[in-house]
C-alpha cells in the first residue's frame, strides 16, 4: 500500500500565505509564467476560455468557488492561479481569434472522456459527467482541489475517485463498508490523496482531504 503522499502534519499547522506561495503563483507571476499580458489573460478568463484564479485574496478575506469568502488573519492580496493551468491558457491563446473556448474544451473534453471511460462505459453518462464538470473547471474548482489539474484525465480521475470513496463510505462516515476489504479501501483512500491538493488552512476543517483522508485514514486502520 503506497504511503500517504500528504500526510495531515506535513501541511497543517502553516500560515495561509505558506501555502499559497507553495501550491499556487500570483496573477503577475502566473502571466510572465506563459508570456502574456494581464490583460489578454483577463480577455480569455471574459471569454469563458479558461479557468478563472482560484483564490482571490483583499487583505482581509480569501474566496474561491468552492468555499465562498473566509476571513483570514494574514493580510494578502492578490488573485492566485496553478501553475499547471498554463496549459490551458496556451491552448487559448494560441487558438485563432475567437476559437479560445472551442480550443480548450476540445482538449479538455476529449482528455474527460478518456479519464472516464474506465469506469463508464455509456457514452450519455460520460457525456453527461463531462458537461457537469466544465463550470468547475472554469471558475477554478479544479485549481483548488486537483493535484495536477493541467490536463483532464488527471481531473476525471480524481473525481471518480472522490466520488467512489464518497459512496462507498457514506461520506466518510462508515470506516468498514462491506463492498471492499480494508486493504482494497485504504488503497483507495490513497489513490485519492495522490490525486488531490491538500487545500488550505482556511478551508481544510470543511475539505474532503480532513474528511475523506486523515480522518478516514485512521477510522479503517482501527475498523
Amino acid at each position: 500500500m503506497a504511503k500517504n503522499p500528504y500526510p495531515h502534519s506535513s501541511e497543517y499547522p502553516v500560515p495561509l500565505k505558506t501555502y499559497l506561495q507553495k501550491h499556487f503563483v500570483d496573477k503577475p507571476t502566473f502571466v510572465s509564467l506563459l508570456g502574456i499580458t494581464i490583460e489578454r489573460l483577463d480577455e480569455l478568463i471574459v471569454a469563458k476560455a479558461i479557468p478563472q484564479p482560484t483564490y482571490i485574496c483583499d487583505g482581509n478575506t480569501i474566496s474561491s468557488a468552492v468555499f465562498g469568502v473566509i476571513e483570514t488573519e494574514e493580510s494578502i492580496y492578490g488573485d492566485y492561479f496553478r501553475a499547471e493551468c498554463s496549459r490551458w491558457v496556451k491552448i487559448a491563446d494560441q487558438a485563432a481569434p475567437g476559437q479560445e473556448r472551442d480550443a480548450v474544451f476540445s482538449v479538455l473534453s476529449h482528455e474527460l472522456e478518456l479519464g472516464l471511460q474506465d469506469y463508464f462505459k455509456e457514452p450519455e453518462i460520460i457525456e453527461k459527467k463531462i458537461q457537469d464538470f466544465l463550470p468547475y473547471f472554469l471558475n477554478g474548482t479544479f485549481g483548488l482541489c486537483i493535484a495536477d489539474p493541467s490536463s483532464g484525465t488527471n481531473i476525471a480521475q480524481k473525481e471518480v475517485l472522490q466520488h467512489k470513496l464518497t459512496e462507498l463510505t457514506e461520506n466518510g462516515s462508515n470506516p468498514s463498508p462491506e463492498a471492499m476489504s480494508k486493504s482494497e479501501l485504504l488503497q483507495l483512500i490513497d489513490d485519492y490523496a495522490i490525486s488531490s491538493m491538500p487545500f488550505s488552512p482556511a478551508e481544510y476543517e470543511r475539505s474532503s482531504r480532513k474528511r475523506l483522508v486523515d480522518d478516514l485514514r485512521p477510522a479503517v486502520a482501527k475498523a
